[in-house]
């Protein structure tokens, strides 16, 4: 059976349909569900459904602003814009990595927020009320637990340490003045939360339409586990150590590529294959695609394509230098070390003789513009149309790049999807076969137990794609850019073969909402600081004639383009520990006195 999710409508208001008003206004909706509910199968995939688009979220959400983060639009790709990866124009779209976050006030806010927990709850409850077999409850509750941990496996990235609560809760519940459940018995619950997911939910192929399954629930397993085990190794001052949840991640990840069931979509066309993994119609028959939401026209549709880098501003977008500069030489040598690189004089040069990536990530110039055969008002704002550069401010372009490196993965040239409001049909990837590879290397390298065979089979896989020479063990590049600002910034500076998976996760998996939860788990947030974190690419007065330096765009001392320089005329701060945290509303603290402060965040 294919795998994708298909976002379902029933939800509690096919509860509420059911019912006669009579019958509402004797119980509230916990007494309806609790005197009427609970009899069937039925019954448990209605109230299940309520949580796949919760979860899952795919292109929605378009418009609305992401607490506590501050980014506007859906998590994939704008949550990069927490990152140094891209920045926005706007300072509060990366308000933690901007130096801007203040501890909200208003209880409930900010990512504390605990109804998601007491509806999962709340389900696993009552669900074996149900008159059908143990082994249909089960899968149910598998689904349940998956988003239960991806519910914990958030708050524990926000927070560090969160109450864990196994009932459902009431207003007169005492549980509501937990304390925080330490981080070791927190993740020890969370892992078995996934794993009775990837117990109970069905294989692949046998699960229904549109539902989770196994696989689905291994990749979450893999992905919570190689978070866990690195944050351990690298926040020493837990004194815990992350060998087990490593451990898990390679066991996790090593199911999935010993099934069988997946591979890396190719079609020998490493100029062109990357860029078309993320524009595609569907993803029923893509082998990469482990899990991937569907819209379908006049049922769920939304406006990614035409909203995309300029929704109300906050999201006007480019991707950082320090991003580029990582893309290696199509010798597989950093920028630093080969002889194929021409240097940052221009955008033109920047981009020849790169990894194939690059060009299919970031706009290269003249490139990726609408068919201008097309009609429409909006065509592909600043993606080299009417000339050979992007846009940028000055340049009269109406939705201009702070930057100048366009970001183009996504971008789909479909005059029809651009002008979809709210009934744009493009799929979204969610979970991808690649992350499994990347997981499976970074697990066995923080282990010490990888080997060329690992490499060949995870690595080399996504390198064959690109047309990128295979990573090898014995000849591992140096890079002594990247290691000073890794020594300078982070403190310390990770092997040679570290260092290749980590660029390696970067270039592969960028715009795809990851970059952030990496930097707080390696230890790494300073490199949210250097200058080219904030910094854009070469300008040439010659290619903007228009463009007045000092007015409408500034410049670091090398000439780049340096979008923050009036707005952090001191640039990025990063304290440690605090910014790998975010703090607890006040109210919270005041109402449940049983709490503590997040790290840093006390005074």
């Amino acid at each position: 059976m294919k795998t994708k999710y298909i976002i379902i409508f029933f939800i509690a208001i096919g509860l509420i349909s059911s019912c006669d008003d009579d019958f509402l206004e004797l119980y509230p909706l916990d007494s309806v569900v609790d005197q009427n509910y609970w009899n069937n199968e039925s019954d448990l995939k209605l109230f299940a459904n309520s949580f796949y688009g919760r979860y899952i979220e795919g292109f929605d959400n378009t418009l609305g602003i992401r607490n506590p983060y501050g980014y506007r639009g859906s998590s994939i790709p704008y949550g990069d814009l927490h990152s140094d990866n891209a920045l926005s124009e706007n300072l509060s779209t990366g308000r933690m990595v901007n130096g801007l976050y203040v501890i909200p006030s208003q209880a409930g806010t900010g990512g504390w927020n605990w109804e998601n927990v007491r509806d999962l709850n709340f389900f696993l409850a009552n669900y074996k009320k149900a008159d059908i077999k143990p082994e249909i409850k089960n899968i149910y509750a598998g689904e349940i637990m998956f988003f239960k941990t991806m519910e914990y496996f958030n708050k524990i990235k926000l927070f560090g340490e969160v109450p864990w609560y196994s009932e459902p809760l009431n207003p007169d519940s005492e549980a509501l003045y937990n304390p925080k459940t330490p981080r070791a018995a927190l993740m020890d619950s969370v892992l078995l939360a996934i794993d009775r997911s990837v117990e109970w939910l069905p294989a692949k192929g046998s699960e229904g339409d549109g539902r989770l399954n196994k696989d689905m629930a291994l990749l979450l397993k893999a992905r919570v586990c190689l978070y866990e085990g690195t944050f351990r190794k690298y926040h020493t001052e837990l004194g815990l150590s992350g060998e087990k949840f490593l451990n898990e991640a390679v066991k996790a990840s090593e199911e999935l590529m010993n099934s069988s069931h997946y591979s890396i979509w190719s079609t020998g066309d490493p100029a062109n294959d990357y860029h078309n993994l993320f524009i595609q119609d569907s993803y029923a028959s893509n082998p990469e695609i482990i899990l991937w939401k569907e819209y379908s026209s006049g049922l769920l549709g939304h406006g990614f394509l035409r909203y995309y880098l300029w929704s109300i501003g906050e999201n006007l977008a480019g991707f950082s230098r320090s991003l580029m500069d990582e893309y290696l030489c199509s010798d597989g040598l950093p920028t630093s070390e080969s002889p194929l690189f021409m240097g940052k004089d221009s955008l033109q040069v920047e981009f020849k003789n790169r990894d194939p990536r690059l060009a299919q990530t970031v706009c290269p110039p003249g490139q990726y513009a609408l068919d201008n055969s097309l009609t429409g008002s909006f065509v592909a704002r600043g993606k080299g149309y009417n000339g050979e550069m992007p846009g940028i401010r000055g340049s009269g372009e109406e939705f201009p790049t702070p930057t100048g490196y366009w970001p183009i993965k996504f971008w789909k040239n479909d005059q029809a999807e651009v002008n979809s409001i709210q009934t744009g049909t493009m799929p979204c990837p969610i979970f991808r076969y690649a992350e499994v590879l990347l997981i499976n290397s970074e697990a066995h390298a923080e282990l010490g137990t990888c080997t060329q065979n690992i490499l060949d089979n995870t690595i080399n896989i996504l390198r064959n794609r690109a047309g990128m020479p295979n990573l090898q063990l014995t000849n591992l590049p140096i890079d002594p850019v990247l290691d000073e600002r890794y020594s300078n910034y982070c403190g310390y500076i990770p092997d040679a073969l570290l260092r290749e998976i980590r660029r390696e996760r970067r270039v592969e998996l960028v715009w795809e909402n990851f970059r952030w939860d990496d930097l707080v788990r390696w230890r790494a947030g300073k490199l949210l600081t250097v200058p080219e974190a904030v910094g854009g690419m070469k300008f040439n007065q010659y290619q903007y004639p228009a463009v007045v330096p000092g007015s409408d765009v500034f410049l670091d001392t090398e000439g780049f383009l340096d979008p923050y320089r009036n707005a952090l005329p001191g640039g990025r701060i990063f304290e440690e520990p605090k910014n790998y945290y975010f703090p607890i509303p006040i109210e919270d603290l005041v109402i449940n006195p049983n709490l503590t402060q997040s790290p840093g965040w006390e005074n």
